[in-house]
């Protein structure tokens, strides 16, 4: 067989599975009520298929017209959006190359004729006509840039108080991650150079921001290990380990996101008068002496407040109560949340917001909202109230005002919300004022009423003076998983813009859920556009096509979707966009905190809920305790593993369970074929600021490009910009400048706040977990910027039978994290 026909037969049997596949799943989606392209060009594949086993020229005019028609729908659907219509051009001009290959020609020729008595192919510009004009349209797409409506108006060039330190886990009290140094600026910032790196020795996550206090970089680790370092040379200074074990297999219990610092009043004799303290993964606190590193033995029970107090013995046990963020030092008290257990159970851990005194570690005020007349610590035998909305990430204070600002979570069950009890209804995913002397709320504002999309509050409020009609607003800026932010006067919980309540989507849900009509609406410029099917993507139109497919087959009406349950092939579960992951996350947003600019750097990331009832929980046997855990109440083992039951297992728990009528089992909206790209196309992050005082989008682009990764868990290479994951949050300075280094593509970057232009990139050993910092150090007087990264190699081998982590010593160096600094040559 000449090369010709095998190449013949190969076109063919292409055309004819794409044309089967697209044909029969183009169908299903013009059953399911979307695109009529699907079917046609599957139809048209395989009239293709079948010419071409035919040797007739009919296939070419088929496939001539197939592009073209593919050419106008491509440029309907995705207009100038070049990752939009790569999926939609570029398999068919891969597989139009055949028709203008000599080969083609001579396929025609059947065994019997002569070529002279063979019609020749058409004018072969009837196909390369329409696959120039397509690449000419991909190059084109390719040339757009990022979204710039106007640079701004500057206010005040120094409206805040210079310092050169860094004194809180967000720089301020009030969260800024505003820099007040301005050697490195958006003239000089092409000069920054790395001048050292330092190894921590600690394997798994690394997601802390340093602290600088006078010549200091204080850290943590993973598993809490405290290091302090020479801020000019990265030299170690001291390092202490309270020897924490964590279980390995769950990741946020080996987080450290940051340390706290406190300086005793004049006149304290005792030890430790500079001290840094952390809040743990085994829930404690620990308090180290700022120059030494030795515990600080008059705090607490020999350096340690234990925080198991009041949370009942019971739980201790079931490891469902830890803290990952670092403590909130305010005035003297150290002000403590924590991170509770998401799960499908109720009677949790307390989700208490506590006070310790920063000194001695004793008890000052708990706030606890199942109780919300009592700040005192429990009466012996007795808890806070269990099960309540906590607050896992980190809180903000204004000294002025005496106000702790804390972002509440929902209670669990995350997805479903009938079993709530009238104050976790009031507080859940809300913004919270608290007295920071009495512990008793001030104030609060829900984001979300009755959140059953786990839609927590997970950042750092942010305080930043707005400027509105003439007058300058002492304002908290809430950053939210929905990528809105939410901006409220921060004495009151007023809404510095007007913000409206909007009816939401009310179909779908389960049985005995309690859904809310309406939700606050930000009238600030957010991060969640209305998906539509168009918005589908993949690698291929096949893949984009089980996308659409699915999308289809997901109840969908927007954000606010109701969680319902799966009913079979027309329905398929819930698409929540954005995911539980967010818009935005702990990371929170950074400020220019003299001219009320916002830097915003969400992620745009989707979610397929299924919602499954315990009937279905229980046929489904020994599987649903790997969803549901070993330690939920509703699970039992026997010879054949963890077993579900149904209704209350315990008559002694307080907690019927037979109340929950539905679990819900969270998932990345991801191709099903296994490619590993998202169902929708990019930019899956974004970096853009907002002017605070009129309400302006000044500027966005994608967050991170795609060298780092690519479809099947591959690298690519290509440094073009798709908005990668997003891991935490940006660094402003008044050198004109935002930093970010937590995009999933190994490179911390410089953007020019006024005009979004990329000014300064370097790459980095591994992807970053954190925010970036500087600071100008007291040793030399040179601006630092410092970038920490875990060890890019870290994995932790699972035990095939049992799917059990085995050790945490996999790695190829062993050398830990990383902790980078730059600054300016000279």
């Amino acid at each position: 067989m000449s090369v010709s026909n095998i190449l013949r037969w190969t076109v063919a049997i292409l055309f004819l599975l794409i044309g089967l596949l697209l044909t029969l799943g183009g169908g299903f989606l013009v059953y399911l009520g979307g695109s009529f392209y699907y079917t046609l060009a599957g139809i048209a594949s395989l009239a293709v298929a079948f010419f071409t086993i035919r040797r007739s020229a009919k296939a070419f005019w088929v496939y001539a017209g197939l592009l073209v028609a593919t050419l106008i729908w491509s440029v309907f659907e995705a207009e100038l959006h070049f990752l939009a219509l790569l999926p939609r051009l570029a398999m068919w001009l891969g597989l139009g190359i055949w028709f203008l290959t000599p080969w083609y020609r001579q396929s025609l020729i059947n065994r019997k004729d002569s070529e002279a008595d063979v019609a020749l192919p058409p004018n072969r510009w009837w196909i390369g006509g329409p696959a120039l004009a397509s690449v000419l349209l991909l190059i084109v797409a390719s040339l757009q840039g990022y979204v710039r409506n106007s640079e701004g108006t500057v206010r005040n060039g120094d409206a805040v108080a210079a310092a050169d330190d860094w004194r809180h886990y967000g720089n301020t009290e009030g969260g800024t991650r505003f820099a007040t140094v301005n050697d490195i600026t958006t003239e000089t910032v092409g000069g920054l150079k790395e001048v050292w790196r330092y190894r921590t020795g600690v394997e798994e996550d690394f997601k802390a921001t340093p602290l600088n206090i006078e010549g200091k970089l204080f850290l943590c680790t993973a598993r809490n290990v405290m290091i302090a370092l020479d801020d000019a040379t990265g030299e170690e200074l001291w390092r202490y380990d309270h020897g924490i074990e964590p279980p390995m297999e769950n990741q946020y219990a080996r987080t450290c996101r940051g340390v706290g610092y406190h300086e005793a009043p004049k006149g304290y004799t005792g030890q430790c008068a500079k001290r840094v303290v952390t809040s743990t993964v085994d829930a404690t606190i620990i308090a180290v002496d700022a120059d030494t590193g030795e515990l600080c033995s008059d705090f607490g029970e020999g350096g340690v407040v234990d925080l198991w107090q009041g949370l009942g013995a019971d739980q201790h046990e079931r490891f469902e109560y830890w803290v990952t963020s670092s403590p909130l030092v305010a005035g003297d008290n150290l002000v403590i949340g924590g991170q509770v257990a998401d799960t499908q159970d109720l009677g949790l851990p307390s989700g208490v917001v506590r006070a310790f005194n920063a000194i001695t570690g004793e008890f000052v005020w708990a706030w606890d909202l199942g109780n919300p007349g009592n700040n005192e610590a429990p009466a012996e035998g007795k808890t806070y109230t269990p099960g309540t909305p906590n607050v896992w990430s980190i809180m903000s204070y204004d000294a002025d005002l005496g106000l702790i600002y804390a972002p509440t979570g929902n209670p669990s069950p995350d997805y479903f919300g009938g079993a709530r009890r009238d104050f976790d209804e009031e507080y859940s995913s809300s913004i919270v004022a608290i007295d920071a002397s009495t512990g008793r709320a001030s104030w609060h504002y829900q984001i979300v009423h009755h959140d059953v999309w786990d839609y927590d509050l997970p950042a750092q409020p942010v305080l930043v003076d707005v400027r509105r009609e003439g007058e300058l607003v002492p304002s908290v800026a809430v950053p939210t998983k929905m990528g809105d932010i939410f901006l409220l006067d921060r004495r009151d919980g007023t809404p510095v813009h007007p913000i409206l309540e909007k009816p939401v989507p009310q179909t779908g849900g389960v049985e005995g859920e309690k859904l809310a009509a309406t939700q606050p609406e930000s009238p600030l410029p957010n991060f969640h556009p209305f998906r539509h099917e168009k918005d589908m993507w993949g690698l291929t139109p096949i893949d984009q096509m089980v996308c659409r497919i699915e999308y289809r087959t997901m109840n969908y009406e927007g954000m606010y979707t109701p969680p319902s349950l799966a009913t079979g092939l027309t329905q398929t579960g819930t698409m929540l966009y954005p995911g539980n992951f967010g818009g935005f996350n702990w990371g929170s947003v950074s400020v220019d905190a003299d001219n009320g600019l916002l830097v915003a750097a969400p992620m745009m990331l989707a979610h397929r809920l299924i919602m499954v009832t315990p009937e279905q929980v229980a046929e489904a046997g020994p599987i649903a305790g790997l969803f549901l855990g070993s330690n939920h109440p509703a699970v039992r083992y026997d010879e054949d593993g963890p077993m579900p039951l149904l209704g209350n297992p315990d008559p002694s728990d307080p907690f019927d369970h037979r109340q929950i009528k539905a679990y819900g089992y969270p998932g990345p909206f991801m191709s099903r074929l296994g490619t590993q790209v998202p169902c929708f196309e990019p930019p899956w992050s974004q970096i853009a600021v907002i002017d605070l005082n009129t309400k302006e989008l000044l500027w966005s682009r994608p967050a991170g490009d795609m060298s780092q990764s690519g479809p099947f868990n591959l690298r690519s290479g290509i440094p073009y910009d798709v908005g990668t994951a997003v891991r935490a949050g940006t660094l402003t300075t008044r050198g004109g400048l935002t930093f970010l280094s937590s995009a999933m593509d190994a490179k911390v970057r410089a953007f020019d706040l006024r005009t979004g232009e990329e000014k300064w990139e370097a790459p980095l050993p591994g992807n970053g977990l954190a925010t970036p910092m500087t600071y100008r150090s007291t040793r030399d007087g040179k601006q630092y910027l410092i970038v920490t990264v875990p060890n890019p190699t870290w994995r932790y081998p699972r035990d095939p039978t049992t799917n059990q982590y085995i050790d945490s010593q996999s790695v190829v160096d062993g050398k830990g994290g990383y902790v980078i600094a730059y600054a300016l040559e000279g």
